[in-house]
């Protein structure tokens, strides 16, 4: 992560108008996950009642305190998603949808500011408007579903990668601790009942379990590890 320091606040008379989608925009959205699953007359009706919105460059589009409940979908342009920090997470572009963590939820505080990094153009589906397309096409809503359940795996992947190190010392903590005087360890109940009184994913347990082993500490044997005598005593 960096800091982004280098936005520039230009006044943009077009917020907030209304205008056509051009051929280029309706492009971006045939590709959007969103819309795939829709036959081409399906996708022009949809499209129809969408209104393009235009952010001047500098300009927020989200803020933690002024958002809409809306999916934006970027059409044009490219707009950086920032914490309070000015720290850069991401750049939204063409075809980049966001906002999902203000749907449907009752929060008073949107996760991120967003913020148009040259002239950037979107639309906006509201939480209402997305509820009617998901009776109308419900295979839209699976399509829905089946984003949110990828980036639910991202977001698992990350805390992995910030938590990886601790619960391979909180794995071998506990090992050590349920050692017998042979170093054998019994995992009454399975790995998956480990996993749940240490906090962590099975899929994180497995990983220091693994490393552990490569490392040379334990030798595993079903839910039988048992400790390595040169680190019994340690």
């Amino acid at each position: 992560l960096q800091p982004y320091n280098n936005i520039e606040s230009v006044p943009n008379e077009t917020h907030g108008g209304i205008m056509n989608l051009t051929k280029a925009q309706q492009a971006v959205l045939n590709d959007c996950f969103l819309f795939q699953s829709l036959t081409e007359p399906e996708r022009k009706s949809v499209f129809q009642t969408l209104d393009v919105q235009s952010f001047g460059r500098g300009e927020s589009i989200y803020t933690q305190h002024e958002f809409r409940r809306s999916l934006g979908i970027i059409l044009e342009g490219e707009a950086a998603v920032l914490k309070e920090s000015n720290t850069l997470l991401n750049l939204l572009r063409p075809g980049s949808c966001f906002g999902a963590a203000a749907l449907f939820a009752p929060t008073k505080e949107y996760v991120t500011n967003i913020v148009a990094r040259k002239t950037t153009k979107a639309v906006f589906l509201s939480d209402e408007e997305l509820t009617r397309l998901f009776r109308a096409y419900p295979d839209m809503a699976l399509s829905y579903i089946t984003f949110l359940s990828g980036r639910i795996q991202f977001l698992n992947r990350k805390i992995d990668s910030f938590t990886t190190n601790s619960a391979e010392d909180a794995v071998w903590r506990w090992l050590a601790a349920h050692g017998d005087a042979e170093g054998v360890v019994t995992v009454e109940g399975g790995l998956a009942r480990l996993a749940r009184e240490l906090s962590i994913g099975r899929a994180t347990l497995y990983r220091s379990l693994t490393q552990l082993e490569a490392d040379g500490r334990i030798v595993k044997d079903g839910i039988r590890i048992m400790i390595q005598e040169d680190w019994r005593t340690l």
